[in-house]
């Protein structure tokens, strides 16, 4: 008999989806909806913006979400109700515009569901592209639109030039061209904790799987944060267990070991 668990927290990429075999991993799907049936209510846990995981193929693998968190932990929701959204004040976003335009810097902006560029894609948009497979169509210019999320298309040499001249924002550099700006730290973990809370659920009946730098905020948040084996070793070493990797069926066989799953 499968122990009870009420929660359930996949981060997308290299976690549930295998890059180097272009595919969601079929045991992890099978896996959440037996989770399913067993009443967890689970949650897409990405960095990713919404519109990204849409276009991802994220909500169409077989079965419905209790919600997500996207943006890492910018942008929260259950069912229908937003948990939580932390908007960028519009004096600093157009200060970044300013800016990323004289130095003819491709921006992704990210609202709550949509997103767009502010200009047209370039070298280094078309670089990020061809391996995160994420191309974003729309450009037009920012018009003071409520903005969760900041992608800059650039080289790691262009950040201090980025930060002397727009302070206020933290960097999170995940691509040799592509760096997420925020004016506070996004933390998956503090949107599980959001999530739970709405939910009346206690953390030590909620679990987490992730792979990276940034899902290490899950841990403390969930009674057991789960890394890949494929995983980065930071987000190792926070772990509470490391599962299989990615490509030997790791999710399934980390909720069978952990028996969750029976």
């Amino acid at each position: 008999m499968s122990k009870p668990l009420k929660a359930a927290f996949f981060d997308v990429d290299w976690t549930l989806y295998d890059h180097a075999n272009k595919q969601y991993v079929p045991s992890a799907l099978q896996a959440i909806k037996r989770l399913k049936k067993q009443g967890t209510k689970v949650f897409i846990c990405s960095a990713r913006p919404y519109e990204s995981l849409r276009n991802f193929g994220a909500f169409d693998l077989g079965f419905h979400w209790d919600g997500f968190i996207a943006c890492a932990g910018a942008y929260a929701m259950v069912k229908s109700k937003t948990v939580r959204k932390m908007a960028m004040p519009v004096p600093l976003i157009r200060k970044l515009i300013t800016v990323t335009d004289e130095l003819g810097l491709c921006v992704q902006l990210v609202t709550a569901r949509t997103r767009f560029l502010t200009l047209p894609s370039n070298e280094y948009a078309f670089d990020y592209d061809n391996y995160f497979h994420d191309r974003c169509l729309v450009v037009h210019p920012y018009s003071d639109e409520e903005i969760i999320g900041v992608l800059v298309f650039a080289p790691e040499e262009y950040d201090p030039i980025i930060a002397e001249r727009v302070p206020g924002f933290r960097f999170f550099r995940f691509a040799k061209c592509g760096v997420d700006l925020m004016d506070r730290d996004h933390r998956k973990g503090d949107a599980i904790a959001d999530i739970l809370k709405y939910l009346n659920i206690a953390k030590d009946d909620a679990i987490a799987f992730g792979d990276d730098v940034q899902d290490i905020t899950m841990k403390g948040e969930v009674g057991t944060f789960v890394c890949m084996g494929n995983g980065k070793e930071a987000a190792k070493k926070a772990a509470d267990y490391i599962a299989p990797r990615i490509e030997e069926d790791g999710i399934e066989r980390a909720l069978v070991d952990l028996g969750y799953l029976d």
